[in-house]
């Protein structure tokens, strides 16, 4: 049952707002837009503790224990019609709950939230569905085709996780680039700290990785391209001493990956972890010697960030968001040919090399900081009011 709340305050110094958030990845989803979602809502709470926040989802997990603060205000749909109340029945609850600014965390807002005078934002992380079309059947293009499209034009502002993304936007639906906001992600908060060296070699020993190693992240599958990263690496292995280690889901393209380890008789140099905590994933990025991310297209690129959050330098891709959040602490490859993939392998690991990107890691950081695009979020949230 939703509470009741007081009525906006408005003085001259501050605007205490009741801000509502589609809260269902924030809850049930344990990679990219969930990460979003709490690192925003947390953020949020630890900067600008004077708000109410409401987190509207169909369900709850083990994360609302995340968010127990005396100003957060979890609200679970009905339990029949849970999909018709989080795209439209919604409203009543945002009305009777005294919402001022509505905020879509994943590319889409209820229907009809334009005529309630709420405020709305929506984030829009890539149109991964628009440029790579291949990777979805004809009716999921469809709907997110015209969920993305809908939610656009409704919102009242409009997030774009990168500069990139804004522009697919501007082309793909020609929206007034006014209406875009700009604003990068950050990574979880234990990336802003060091870690126990004893724990990164516990889960070295673990996972039985001996030497140096180039660590991906991600489901084996489709974009990511882990096939083209495994083949370029084993054009090269003799000529390196570093190892590489894959840590994401088995995705479609497993049976092909381990086919392709036997037959360029890699099995004592390449690892795949199936299944990995945060935890360990943060301490794994400290082990490593460096990222490599070739993926065809992102509206991101959360793993450059903890990699240099690790003090660690990237290999990542042209020809999307990755050249941007990269800058000049990356080599970029071309992630179709995988000779290219191969000479940027070798190039990480020569060391004046290395240490130079390692250099221009502290500067990129300064473009990501967390207080700063928390603030900006804030900034766009009063202002609307």
């Amino acid at each position: 049952m939703a509470l009741q709340l007081p009525k906006i305050i408005l003085n001259q110094e501050q605007i205490y707002l009741n801000i509502g958030f589609d809260a269902k990845r924030l809850f049930l989803n344990n990679a990219g837009l969930g990460n979003y979602s709490r690192w925003l809502v947390k953020g949020l709470l630890s900067q600008f503790p004077e708000n109410a926040y409401h987190l509207y989802t169909p369900n709850v997990s083990e994360k609302e224990k995340e968010f127990n603060k005396e100003n957060v205000y979890t609200h679970l749909a009905p339990n029949l019609f849970k999909t018709f109340w989080r795209t439209k029945g919604i409203k009543k609850d945002l009305i009777k709950d005294k919402i001022n600014v509505y905020h879509g965390l994943s590319n889409e807002l209820p229907m009809g939230i334009e005529k309630t005078g709420i405020k709305t934002v929506v984030t829009i992380h890539d149109l991964i569905f628009k440029i790579f079309p291949e990777y979805y059947n004809a009716i999921d293009r469809a709907i997110y085709d015209r969920k993305f499209l809908s939610a656009c034009e409704r919102a009242d502002k409009i997030v774009a996780v990168s500069q990139h993304t804004k522009q697919s936007i501007i082309e793909n639906y020609k929206i007034n680039p006014d209406k875009i906001e700009v604003i990068y992600l950050d990574t979880a908060e234990r990336y802003h700290h060091e870690p126990d060296q004893d724990k990164v070699k516990e889960i070295r020993d673990k996972y039985e990785i001996r030497r140096p190693f180039f660590l991906n992240v991600g489901a084996l599958g489709g974009r990511k391209n882990q096939l083209n990263l495994l083949e370029a690496y084993a054009a090269i292995s003799d000529r390196t001493e570093v190892d590489l280690v894959f840590a994401g889901k088995p995705g479609k393209d497993l049976e092909a990956f381990n086919k392709l380890v036997k037959k360029c008789d890699l099995e004592r140099r390449v690892t795949h972890i199936s299944f990995i905590t945060d935890e360990e994933l943060y301490y794994l990025y400290h082990g490593s010697y460096a990222t490599v991310y070739p993926s065809l297209y992102e509206g991101f690129g959360i793993p450059i960030l903890e990699s240099y959050r690790s003090g660690k330098p990237v290999l990542t891709s042209e020809g999307s968001s990755l050249e941007e959040v990269a800058g000049q602490a990356g080599l970029i490859c071309n992630p179709k040919d995988v000779s290219s993939i191969s000479e940027q392998l070798l190039k990480l690991t020569e060391s004046e090399v290395y240490s130079g990107l390692q250099k221009n890691i502290k500067n990129e950081l300064s473009r990501f900081h967390p207080k700063d695009s928390i603030s900006k979020y804030m900034e766009m949230y009063t202002s609307m009011v």
